[in-house]
C-alpha cells in the first residue's frame, strides 16, 4: 500500500482511540480496505495491526459491533488461509473467547479457513493453543459457532488429537447438545485409524456413550445411536464393540423399545444402527442378533407409515445392496420372502412416499452393479433370486407391464423412482429379456418428446445404455438405441433450442 495510504489508516486507527462516534471512522476504514488489492492491504496491516479496531468490539452498542465485525471481516480476507492466524494469534484468540456471538463467528469461520486449505502449509501443532480455544468452543450457545468447532476440531493433524481430546471431556458435564457435540468429534477422530480409535477408548469415550444409551432422552439416545454407527462399521470399531459387549447391550435395547409406547421415535434409530453395520457384516448380524431381523421385518408390515415403515424399507434396501447381504437375505427364508411381497404391495397401492422408498428398496435388492465385487461374474443365485424377488410386483399382465405404467407415471418423482429400478432390472439379462417381451416398451424408451426432468433424461439414458448392448433385441431395434446412445441424452432438447434460434 502507498504511504500516503498507509498514514491514512494511521489515523483513522488514531481516531478510533479518540472520537465518540466511531461509525464513521469505521465506516472509512471498511471503504478503504474494500476496493484495495490484498497485497497492498495485507502490508499495512500487518505493519499497523488491527488492535485499534479489535477495541471497538467492547461497547454495548450492538450496531457498532457488527459493524467492527464487518471491518475485520474485510481486513482479514486480504489475507491468505491461517495468515490471519499466524500474524495476529493473540487477538484471534480474544476473539475467540469474546462475550459476543457475532465476534466468536468471526474468529471460528477465520479458524476454518486455516483447516479447509493444504494444511502442510499451515502448522496446526504451532497453533495448538488456537485450536484447542476452538474446541472449547463445542459447546458453545450458538449454534453456528457450535457446530463449525465441531467441523474444526474433526480435521486436524493426528499428532493434536490427544489435546483436542482432553479437550472434551469439558462438554461431559454440559448439555446433551454439547454432550452429542463431543461425541461427534470423537467419533469424526475414532473414524481416523485405529491408533487414534484406541486413543478415544482410553479416555473413556467409547464406553460413555454406550452408557448414554440407557438415557431416557430419546432424542439424545438416537443421536448417540448415530454417532456410534460411524465408526462401527470400521473393522476395529465392530470388533471393540462385539469384545467389550457393546452391541449386545444395544441389541437387548432393541426389546425394551418395543416395549415402550415411544417406540415409533426409538426403532427407527435402532433399525438404522443394525442397518449401517448388517451392510457391512450382514452374516454376523443376522446369526447373532435375530432380534434386529425380527424387528426389521416387523416394521416393514408396520402401520406406522409415517416414521418407522420409510426406514425400515430404506434399512432393508441398504442391507441388500451388497451380493453378500442379498444371498444372507435370501437364507432367511420365509420372513424375507414375505417382505419382498409386502414392498411389492406398497409400490402397488400406498402414498406417494412410501411408493417411492418400496421402489428403492426393490431397486437396492436387484441392482448388482453397486457392490465393489462387481467386477466377478454375478452369483447364478443371485440372478435367479433377483428375478423372483421382481415378481413380487406381479399384476394380472405382468410384473414388467408394471412397470411400464410406473415409468409412464405423471409424477416426476415417481417416475425417477420406476426409471431407478428399471436400470437394476435391466443389469440382468432376464430383465432385458422382460423389456423386449413388453410390446412398447422400447418405443417407449426412444420416444424423446416425452416430457422428463434433467434426472429422469440421465436415468433414462443409462437404461438405453444397457439396452444397446442386449442381446435380447433384433438388429434393427439395437441400431435404434445405438443412434440413442451415440447422440446423447439431450439431443432433442438441443435441435428444438436450435430450430427456435433459427425461426428468430
Amino acid at each position: 500500500m502507498p504511504n500516503e495510504d498507509r498514514e491514512l489508516f494511521h489515523n483513522f486507527v488514531t481516531k478510533l482511540q479518540t472520537e465518540n462516534d466511531i461509525k464513521p471512522i469505521l465506516n472509512d476504514i471498511k471503504n478503504m480496505f474494500s476496493f484495495k488489492p490484498p497485497s497492498n492491504a495485507k502490508n499495512t496491516l500487518t505493519c499497523l495491526g488491527v488492535s485499534n479496531i479489535i477495541r471497538c468490539l467492547d461497547v454495548q452498542d450492538k450496531a457498532n459491533v457488527d459493524l467492527t465485525c464487518e471491518v475485520l471481516k474485510i481486513c482479514f480476507d486480504k489475507f491468505g488461509a491461517g495468515d490471519v492466524i499466524k500474524h495476529f494469534t493473540g487477538h484471534i484468540m480474544y476473539l475467540l473467547r469474546h462475550d459476543k456471538d457475532c465476534v466468536r463467528r468471526l474468529a471460528v469461520d477465520e479458524v476454518f479457513k486455516s483447516v479447509k486449505t493444504d494444511q502442510s502449509s499451515f502448522p496446526v501443532a504451532q497453533h495448538i493453543d488456537v485450536f484447542v480455544a476452538v474446541a472449547q468452543l463445542i459447546c458453545d450457545k450458538d449454534v453456528g459457532v457450535a457446530t463449525k468447532a465441531v467441523t474444526i476440531t474433526s480435521d486436524l493433524p493426528p499428532e493434536v488429537y490427544p489435546k483436542i481430546l482432553e479437550e472434551m471431556k469439558i462438554a461431559l458435564d454440559e448439555n446433551s447438545s454439547s454432550k452429542c457435540h463431543a461425541y461427534e468429534v470423537v467419533c469424526n477422530i475414532a473414524m481416523k485409524s485405529p491408533e487414534l480409535f484406541t486413543l478415544c477408548v482410553e479416555h473413556g469415550y467409547i464406553d460413555h456413550m454406550i452408557s448414554e444409551l440407557s438415557t431416557d432422552d430419546i432424542l439424545y439416545q438416537l443421536n448417540i445411536l448415530e454417532l456410534l454407527s460411524r465408526f462401527a462399521v470400521k473393522p476395529y470399531g465392530i470388533h471393540y464393540l462385539v469384545k467389550e459387549g457393546g452391541l449386545d447391550k444395544t441389541a437387548s435395547l432393541i426389546g425394551d423399545v418395543q416395549r415402550n409406547p415411544l417406540s415409533g421415535l426409538m426403532l427407527p434409530g435402532y433399525l438404522k444402527f443394525f442397518g449401517s453395520i448388517a451392510h457391512h457384516y450382514p452374516r454376523e448380524i443376522f446369526a447373532k442378533y435375530p432380534v434386529f431381523l425380527n424387528s426389521l421385518f416387523e416394521a416393514i408390515d408396520s402401520s406406522d407409515q409415517s416414521v418407522v415403515l420409510p426406514v425400515a424399507l430404506d434399512t432393508l434396501g441398504f442391507i441388500g445392496t451388497t451380493i453378500e447381504g442379498k444371498l444372507c437375505l435370501a437364507a432367511v427364508g420365509g420372513q424375507f420372502i414375505q417382505a419382498v411381497d409386502k414392498v411389492g404391495d406398497l409400490i402397488k397401492n400406498n402414498v406417494t412416499e412410501i411408493k417411492i422408498r418400496a421402489l428403492n428398496c426393490l431397486a437396492s435388492l436387484i441392482n448388482v452393479e453397486r457392490d465393489k465385487a462387481k467386477s466377478n461374474p454375478i452369483d447364478h443365485r443371485v440372478t435367479l433370486m433377483t428375478r423372483e424377488w421382481f415378481r413380487s410386483l406381479n399384476k394380472p399382465n405382468g410384473s414388467m407391464e408394471f412397470l411400464f405404467e410406473m415409468v409412464k407415471n405423471p409424477f416426476p418423482d415417481i417416475k425417477l423412482a420406476a426409471f431407478i429400478l428399471l436400470d437394476a432390472v435391466c443389469q440382468h439379462m432376464w430383465g432385458e429379456q422382460e423389456v423386449a417381451r413388453v410390446a412398447g416398451f422400447v418405443e417407449y424408451l426412444l420416444d424423446r418428446s416425452v416430457s422428463d426432468t434433467k434426472e429422469t433424461k440421465e436415468a433414462r439414458y443409462d437404461i438405453i445404455k444397457r439396452l444397446a448392448r442386449s442381446s435380447a433385441f433384433e438388429s434393427n431395434i439395437l441400431t435404434r438405441l445405438q443412434k440413442y446412445v451415440e447422440d446423447g441424452p439431450f439431443y432433442m432438447e438441443t435441435n428444438l433450442q436450435v430450430a427456435m434460434e433459427e425461426g428468430d
